[in-house]
């Protein structure tokens, strides 16, 4: 190596990274937060700060926490498992989405593909309340078959939960199983992810979950049940969210992707597979996006991932106060999770989507590329 990569935790850094997590919490931006930081294949932080739930008396958050990581599912469960379908010959990315679903056969969305839902291009709105005034799940079906695009296909990059739910079903169809189960047997468990699944009730204590916040439409605290409501009306496993996990599985599947879709003996994607859905898909007109994946690119506002980080990178995040980012050539990855949405839906997004850039330029500028030649002896 020409470089060695040096991780710069000095006081002053720490100081930085402390004062900025802990006023998020002061502030009630959340309760807590769970932070992994790794580069070159080295885990160099894992951290928890601040407490599990609000309450003088909650109990402090712990690392091993596991939480409801929400459109983070997109590309950790939805896309990987269309990816694994590609790959059994099940499907191509080019095919139709009515040749799966012939319900999908208003005029409009004729020419819409698997790439299209997968990169957001499709031309469907980003969301639509299929929850309410419906009484079962095919109720919410019909309802979204009937939902209108919102602009021509391939067109706009309009960041769509919809284009997922379908997704998820097409999954479904095609496996003839469900999305947990399949997402299970052939990427968590070969990964050995135990703690990542859907409906974790089933599988993992509730006082291992963080709570979310109280919901109106369930009238209860929600802990262990996605948050989502979309979601939950599709059996909790909408492939647009519904994914709960803890910081150190969501490394392991970090260390797959970087590794070109192995770890430890289990291959869940093809090298080719994972160039593919982490490259971008969308035109130069269009925001970039990979196959489920977010990119950061030059030129298209605010970033999540902050300044510093390398363009091209690949990421995503939760509606409930997570997220993740990768820089593939570097193996760098950042995991922050937090449960915002036990203090407000609503009210502190602003403060979210400020926090989170600035929590990435404080982890990026720690890293200092150093010549090999001046630290072979030190």
């Amino acid at each position: 190596m020409s470089n060695i990569i040096k991780v710069n935790f000095n006081p002053t850094w720490r100081q930085n990274l402390d004062e900025l997590i802990n006023r998020q919490i002061q502030d009630r931006v959340f309760p807590g937060m769970e932070l992994l930081f790794a580069t070159h294949g080295d885990v160099y932080l894992h951290q928890a700060w601040g407490k599990l739930e609000i309450g003088e008396d909650a109990a402090k958050l712990q690392t091993e926490t596991v939480f409801d990581i929400a459109s983070m599912t997109k590309p950790m469960a939805t896309a990987t498992a269309i990816m694994i379908l590609q790959e059994q010959g099940l499907l191509n990315l080019e095919d139709c989405v009515v040749e799966f679903i012939p319900e999908f056969k208003h005029e409009e969305k004729q020419k819409i593909t698997i790439r299209h839902l997968l990169t957001h291009s499709s031309g469907l709105p980003a969301w639509a309340n299929l929850f309410e005034s419906i009484s079962n799940k095919n109720d919410a079906w019909t309802q979204l078959m009937q939902v209108p695009l919102i602009h021509p296909v391939n067109s706009k990059m309009v960041y769509s939960c919809l284009g997922f739910l379908i997704l998820g079903e097409i999954i479904r169809r095609l496996a003839r199983q469900s999305l947990a189960q399949f997402t299970r047997s052939k990427i968590f468990e070969p990964l050995q992810m135990n703690s990542t699944c859907f409906s974790p009730l089933e599988h993992i204590p509730e006082n291992q979950i963080a709570p979310t916040e109280y919901c109106p439409y369930r009238k209860k605290l929600l802990r262990g049940v996605v948050h989502d409501e979309n979601c939950y009306v599709f059996d909790e496993e909408g492939g647009n969210a519904g994914l709960f996990s803890k910081a150190q599985e969501i490394y392991r599947f970090c260390q797959m992707i970087f590794n070109g879709g192995e770890l430890d003996g289990a291959r869940i994607l093809s090298p080719q597979s994972v160039r593919i859905m982490t490259r971008n898909h969308n035109p130069d007109t269009l925001a970039p996006r990979g196959l489920g994946w977010d990119i950061s690119g030059e030129g298209w506002g605010y970033m999540s991932c902050g300044e510093l980080f390398p363009r091209g990178s690949i990421g995503h995040t939760g509606f409930t106060g997570t997220s993740f980012w990768l820089h593939l050539p570097s193996r760098t990855a950042v995991i922050a999770l937090t449960n915002r949405v036990h203090i407000s839906r609503e009210k502190k997004l602003a403060e979210m989507h400020r926090f989170r850039p600035r929590l990435h330029n404080i982890l990026m500028a720690s890293i200092e590329p150093r010549n090999a030649e001046s630290t072979e002896n030190s």
